[in-house]
């Protein structure tokens, strides 16, 4: 399978090795390139602009044998995914040495993120909406003259069973709503697949719509309900 074949979440912050050919001479600042070092051994992470890129672990001959530099303290490079998405590669499998230099470089990237929003790129709900370079992008439903018309969101985080976020484009048509907006969106099912709905939308809500947001956010924080899941309160 190609990178962009698998779902985020089948990835994300874990392990694959991609069949990376030519890119591997990038790396080559960091650890000598043989002629057969074809396959990398990478991770990944959304960049502060949210991009997808994959941080480089080992380099190798093989799906089998990609080790080499895997003890090296640093990472030996990042991918962007427009290298790396039209690509061949296998989900590895994690060990002990490739936990124990992966997870505390992660843990660097993503300090100072919104703890929510985090948790959001390890929901399989989201993958099939997902912006493929931009995960935090995803489709969003909302009502244009009586119809559903999907637009990209970017997501800021979680409120109650709100995914949260801002409209990431201008809408063509005037429909009230404009780029950088936020959104309230809840998710439903449609066919069986997790579709997101924008049940309130836009700088300018009533006094009313304020008031019936805030209500369902209260009563499903009562309940220990938020867009991530239940919670039992004590």
């Amino acid at each position: 399978m190609k990178v962009e074949e698998y779902r985020l979440t089948e990835y994300y912050h874990q392990y694959i090795t991609i069949e990376a050919d030519d890119l591997t001479d990038l790396l080559k600042d960091q650890i000598e390139i043989h002629e057969d070092d074809c396959f990398a051994l990478c991770s990944s992470y959304c960049a502060r602009d949210g991009l997808l890129e994959f941080n480089v672990l080992s380099v190798g001959s093989s799906w089998e044998n990609c080790t080499r530099g895997l003890d090296d303290e640093q990472m030996l490079g990042v991918f962007s995914i427009d290298q790396v998405i039209g690509r061949e590669a296998r989900i590895a499998e994690s060990s002990l040495e490739m936990r124990e230099k992966n997870e505390p470089w992660l843990e660097r990237r993503d300090f100072g993120t919104d703890e929510d929003l985090l948790r959001t790129r390890f929901d399989p709900r989201l993958d099939s909406l997902r912006d493929p370079y931009y995960p935090d992008i995803v489709l969003t439903g909302i009502v244009v003259n009586h119809a559903v018309r999907e637009y990209d969101m970017r997501i800021t985080g979680v409120k109650g069973p709100f995914l949260t976020g801002t409209i990431e484009e201008e809408p063509e048509e005037d429909i009230g709503i404009h780029f950088d907006d936020p959104i309230w969106a809840l998710p439903y099912l449609n066919n069986g697949e997790c579709r997101l709905f924008a049940l309130f939308a836009g700088e300018n809500l009533t006094e009313d719509q304020i008031a019936a947001r805030d209500r369902i956010i209260r009563e499903m924080d009562k309940a220990g309900i938020s867009f991530s899941g239940i919670s039992i309160r004590s």
